[in-house]
């Protein structure tokens, strides 16, 4: 433990050193800015910057994109906050009494309270995260193939019961969708091809970066063109609360929406979304200001920014030690780190024994960023946010194609960013979560390798899957991430049944 403090020291030191200082601040402005403007979010945005990290030295890269992924967390709160529209999905619950506080004059303490408590928030995801990995890390030692498999379905099933706990049944269909995709190319155990249809492009199988950026930016490209609407930010004021008494008095409930933001962003693929309305709910039931929250309490948008930033310590932990991205974007910057021969996974502390501390001291650079950029930010994206998607949006729309040509310089992979767009665009329309599709994509070759392999050591014998105690644990965890969202519906639809008669 001692001798990762000396690294984490080491490498946080080296981190302000001018080029990688400039690195990180650039990386944090940009995720500002992609986070503040509406249709825009973290993975779409670590997408269309990996290309270009590409060429750079990876400390730099992890840099970048990790400091990315911090300011877009922010970010989405001054669009919420200002024009009562999320620049993220994370920002919905902020926009809740962020907006009523910006009408009552209290936007600059509003934004001022977003920017700390994701400070405060990102500090304690990183906490657990420098605890947590070694351990988790030193628990995956333990896999074997049976345990593997069982994990990568655990993944897609918890990932696909917590994106859509309303319709579990369009996340699991998503994320078997995904799965199905990332079985193109040539398996690994046999070299034999598969959906390839006779094009060679195919044998290494989909890009994953490329059809992220179809993924998720055409559908945001073509809904902010869709709705029009004129952006008129309120003032924002001078700030006048005492952030610093309000942080000190608040200390035992920050520390509560940082826990279950690292909780959910641990969670694989459910992300900052689903942590940010876990913690907002939470504030509404346990702290004084409940009563208030959706009129303009601040606790309505300290929780939700607390808990979505912590989140994403919750969500490179499963990433770097097990290969599980806890979050979409994680799952992209999964993809950045495998581009950059950095495969996350167990093996990857023991094969690069510093990356936990790097990482841990990037994040903390960051979160320092998100206080300083933050706040010299917050005035020039009062403009920007004025800027009309007419405008905007055509030139995302050229990066995204920029983007995904980079990466091997192939037109092929402009057609897969395409195709991935339309298929992105319909599960728009039908109300079915991308974040399954992402883990399937992911998890799917861990699946498939560990099946066949599992399967050949035990020449054939399927209770080779259910012969140790940890393939039995994550067998009830799969069982209980089924069973929970039909439990909790049905229990919801007893008491909304009950109301009435009583």
């Amino acid at each position: 433990m001692v001798d990762q403090l000396v690294v984490f020291g080491r490498h946080f030191v080296e981190l302000l050193y001018p080029t990688a200082l400039l690195l990180q601040i650039i990386g944090m402005t940009l995720g500002v800015l992609i986070g503040a403007l509406p249709g825009l979010n973290a993975t779409l945005g670590i997408a269309l910057l990996t290309p270009i990290t590409f060429a750079v030295p990876t400390e730099y890269a992890l840099a970048v994109l990790i400091s990315l992924y911090i300011g877009v967390m922010f970010g989405g709160s001054i669009s919420a906050i200002l024009i009562n529209i999320p620049g993220t999905g994370s920002a919905v619950a902020t926009l809740f009494d962020g907006y009523p506080l910006a009408l009552q004059g209290k936007a600059a303490d509003a934004i001022m309270v977003s920017r700390w408590t994701s400070a405060v928030g990102s500090v304690w995801g990183l906490i657990f995260f420098l605890i947590g990995a070694p351990l988790l890390s030193a628990l995956a030692m333990n896999f074997t193939s049976p345990e593997y498999f069982w994990l990568g379905v655990m993944g897609i099933m918890v990932c696909g019961s917590f994106s859509s706990p309303d319709a579990p049944l369009k996340g699991w269909v998503s994320g078997l969708v995904g799965l199905l995709i990332s079985f193109v190319g040539i398996e690994d155990i046999h070299a034999t091809k598969r959906f390839t249809f006779g094009m060679t492009d195919l044998f290494t199988g989909v890009e994953l970066i490329s059809a992220m950026m179809g993924f998720f930016g055409i559908p945001s490209i073509i809904s902010a063109l869709h709705k029009v609407r004129i952006v008129a930010p309120l003032q924002l004021g001078q700030a006048r609360l005492n952030i610093f008494r309000y942080l000190k008095d608040n200390f035992y409930h920050i520390f509560r929406w940082s826990a279950i933001g690292v909780w959910i962003g641990a969670l694989p693929g459910v992300g900052e979304n689903v942590a940010a309305f876990m913690a907002y709910a939470d504030a509404k039931k346990n702290h004084p200001e409940g009563p208030q929250m959706g009129k303009g309490a601040w606790a309505g948008v300290a929780a939700p920014e607390t808990a979505n930033n912590s989140a994403i310590g919750g969500a490179l932990l499963p990433m770097l030690t097990l290969g599980v991205p806890g979050s979409p974007p994680a799952a992209v910057l999964m993809g950045a780190l495998m581009l950059h021969n950095l495969k996350p996974g167990p093996l990857l502390p023991k094969e690069n024994p510093e990356i936990i501390a790097q990482i841990g001291a990037i994040q903390f650079v960051g979160t320092l960023l998100t206080l300083v950029v933050g706040a010299a930010l917050v005035r020039p994206m009062v403009r920007i946010l004025k800027v009309r998607p007419e405008i905007l949006m055509p030139i995302i729309a050229a990066l995204v194609v920029i983007g995904s040509f980079a990466m091997k310089s192939s037109l092929f992979d402009v057609r897969i960013m395409l195709l991935f767009g339309v298929i992105g665009y319909f599960f728009d329309k039908l109300d079915i979560n991308a974040a399954p599709l992402v883990m399937g994509l992911i998890l799917g070759p861990i699946i498939d390798f560990s099946l066949r392999r599992t399967l050949i050591v035990n020449q054939g014998d399927p209770m080779g899957f259910f012969s140790r105690p940890l393939s039995l644990a994550l067998i009830a965890l799969i069982v209980l991430s089924f069973v929970w969202p039909i439990w909790a519906k049905h229990r919801e639809r007893k008491q909304s049944t009950a109301q009435p008669s009583s």
